[in-house]
């Protein structure tokens, strides 16, 4: 893929922690040329001072994925500077695998090499971004703070580069490239003074687990700037309205800054400081214009910039962040605030226009549908664009249906399929099992999901017969053998798994204390696999099995009317059923269960899928512990699709959705006010609407 191109870095800085690298060439004309370039852990390039990219699209471990930007739009000078700036973090994450630090990057002219690294790209430290600050949270990787005093480059910073060896496996991107848009604000929603409170409480717990040594950071106290804490510390008193930029701020001071829906890219300011000043933006997908407070979800949603005095600085975020409100405080010195924005960061389809629905609820809730997808399905299937943006199974089930909706193609799932196809262990999980996100590396624990390897093997029945049939199915034949061999371990005398490993998750409610000994929704999922390991290659064993597990389920759990969650196993070495039973079971077993929906045996099932559990819930024959958003609600909108309630199924999207789609133009993790306000898999809110009305129109049709 490279001609002459180089993996190089820094020398003794591959392996550093938030080691942030400079590359710059001079080059002549630009004309007919494509940079082609890659990078650990991520870049972004500058031609002539102007933004040209992020990238690269992410990879399995060994591997990197290389971006080709055509260089057209930046011609017409004779003399050109392309700067590349590496943020080579290398910590573990669930967002990235840990990989040293490199570029690797040419400007060709056909099969002419322009300039290369290893030739011709010299290279320094940044001398603006600070390299000791905390962690922006524990899925992601290191937060942002600039001085801005200092220039991008100094050439007397420049510093040898060494070659990598061994050179990561190179890989196409598959994945569309991002869109770019600018997002502009006319000025503050409100102004007012920061007052130091020490009685103000504060989060300390930062991170949604321990960042150990080998999950990697800097101690507090090699950490000069803390802008989390000091944002918090301080009580907000308003004191003016809405008032456009520019606008003139002295110590103490800030502005909200309101984007009127959740955006997601980099932020950009125009700022110009009267002397040295230091300045704290904070942002949030929650608040008001009124008052700015942090989202609850463990992230440090924090940039700070030190600004040089008498200079007009337009700094753009490094990393992409999420944000409906913004606040911009001056800890010391003096500015003027002349703009304030975004540049977004979109999948290509943000730009899909849905067939209207005939209801405007539904017509907002396929909007949001669509930015959320567009946020959260760059170059993998992603669970949020802030807190992680992590490729996790399950979630990338329902995700994928959205794309192939509306785009009627899979790149961003080939891509996210083909990274798990090329995960190696390294031990750190049993022979056969799949990391629950990926690229990522394994906590501390350890710890895997054994049911969001099963909703791979679904995920992939889906797209090797619906979406991508021309694909190779012998290439994800070993992921699903070693996967298999890995259940058949825990299989007891009656077929069905027992005491599965690790963390075992069928749905955020209740349900989930329930996942042991036997699990029975976890059993139906397994028979599901089994089938559709069958449905891919012709594996009988495979389908016999699976009719013998919904079999047995059903002599096991069902009275007549219900399924029951689980068996627990008692020292006498007898199975007994627990009398634990949850809604999210039942639809478990209406999708899973192989069971024909119409037969006599099932209708009271029925009656209460349709009926209490689509109302008050008045009239359940036990006490069933409600459903959550995920994925409780998504398998209720998949089982009324297969019930043919369609009607059922666009009121009870509208009522989950609505709310979400007014307030941020976005569609969230839970149904409550807290977590991500903008998560991946929500948009198969689009899928369940346009399903359906196309239901809907099939049965008007059939009249």
């Amino acid at each position: 893929m490279f001609l002459k191109a180089r993996p190089i870095f820094p020398a003794g800085q591959s392996e550093e922690l938030n080691c942030q690298a400079v590359f710059r060439a001079e080059v002549g004309r630009l004309e007919g040329t494509e940079l082609r370039l890659t990078a650990a852990v991520f870049y972004r390039v500058f031609i002539n001072g102007s933004f040209a990219g992020f990238g690269p699209a992410r990879a399995a471990g060994g591997y990197a994925r290389v971006d080709v930007l055509p260089m057209d739009r930046f011609a017409g000078a004779e003399r050109n500077e392309i700067v590349i700036e590496v943020a080579g973090y290398h910590c573990r994450a669930l967002s990235t695998v840990l990989q040293p630090s490199f570029l690797q990057a040419e400007l060709c002219r056909g099969q002419q090499v322009l300039a290369c690294t290893g030739q011709d790209f010299e290279a320094c430290i940044s001398p603006r971004r600070l390299q000791k600050v905390e962690r922006y949270s524990a899925q992601r990787h290191f937060g942002e703070v600039w001085d801005l005093c200092q220039p991008v480059f100094r050439p007397q910073d420049l510093c040898r580069t060494e070659i990598l060896s061994p050179a990561p496996a190179l890989l196409p991107r598959m994945a569309p490239y991002p869109v770019y848009r600018d997002v502009h604000t006319a000025g503050a929603a409100s102004r007012g003074r920061l007052v130091y409170d020490e009685k103000l409480p504060y989060h300390t717990d930062f991170y949604s687990f321990p960042i150990t040594d080998r999950w990697g950071g800097f101690a507090r106290e090699e950490i000069p700037y803390h802008p989390y804490e000091w944002l918090q510390r301080h009580r907000q008193e308003r004191c003016g309205e809405a008032e456009a930029f520019p606008l003139t701020l002295h110590a103490g001071d800030y502005v909200i800054v309101d984007f009127g829906q959740i955006e997601t890219g980099f932020f950009g300011l125009t700022a110009r400081a009267q002397d040295k000043a230091d300045a704290v933006l904070g942002f949030s997908e929650d608040g008001s214009p009124d008052v700015f407070a942090f989202t609850d979800m463990h992230v440090q949603n924090v940039i700070e910039y030190l600004l040089p005095a008498g200079e007009r600085v337009q700094p753009l975020s490094f990393e992409p962040y999420t944000a409906r409100y913004a606040i911009f405080a001056v800890r010391s010195g003096s500015l003027v605030l002349e703009s304030f924005g975004m540049k977004a960061l979109e999948h290509p389809a943000v730009a899909v226009q849905a067939p209207p629905t005939g209801s405007p609820g539904l017509d907002t809730i396929c909007r949001s549908a669509i930015r959320t997808f567009a946020h959260n399905a760059l170059d993998i299937y992603m669970d949020c664009p802030s807190r992680e943006r992590a490729g996790w199974l399950c979630d990338s089930y329902f995700t994928a249906q959205t794309e192939f909706a509306l785009t009627g193609r899979s790149d961003t799932e080939d891509a996210f399929l083909e990274n798990y196809r090329l995960y190696r262990s390294t031990g750190e999980y049993p022979d056969g099992v799949l990391p629950m996100c990926y690229p990522s590396d394994a906590q501390d624990n350890h710890k895997f999901i054994p049911q969001w390897t099963m909703w791979y093997i679904l995920e992939l029945e889906q797209y090797l017969t619906l979406r991508r049939p021309d694909a190779d199915r012998e290439a994800f034949r070993p992921s699903v053998e070693g996967l298999l061999r890995f259940y058949r371990q825990y299989e007891n005398a009656d077929g069905l798994l027992e005491k599965l490993p690790s963390w075992n998750f069928v749905e955020w409610s209740v349900a989930n204390d329930w996942t042991q000994d036997v699990s029975y929704p976890t059993n139906l999922l397994y028979a599901q696999v089994l089938e559709c390991v069958w449905r891919l290659y012709g594996d009988e064993d495979c389908l016999r099995r699976s009719a013998e597990v919904r079999r047995t389920v059903t002599e096991q759990a069902f009275d007549g009317t219900v399924f029951y969650d689980h068996a627990v196993r008692g020292e006498d070495g007898r199975l007994t059923r627990c009398p634990d039973c949850s809604e999210a079971c039942q639809y478990y077993a209406i999708l899973f269960g192989g069971m024909d929906m119409n037969e006599a045996r099932w209708a009271a099932l029925r009656r209460l899928v349709t009926g209490p559990l689509a109302g008050d819930r008045q009239g359940l024959p036990l006490p069933m512990a409600e459903i959550n958003a995920f994925i409780g609600a998504y398998l209720r909108l998949l089982a009324l699709l297969k019930l043919k309630e369609y009607d059922l199924t666009l009121r009870e999207t509208e009522r989950l959705f609505g709310q979400m789609g007014m307030e941020t133009g976005t569609l969230w993790e839970y149904r409550q006010r807290h977590g991500s306000r903008d998560h991946g898999f929500a948009s198969f809110a689009y899928v369940a609407i346009r399903e359906a009305l196309d239901g809907l129109q099939r049965q008007r049709q059939a009249q």
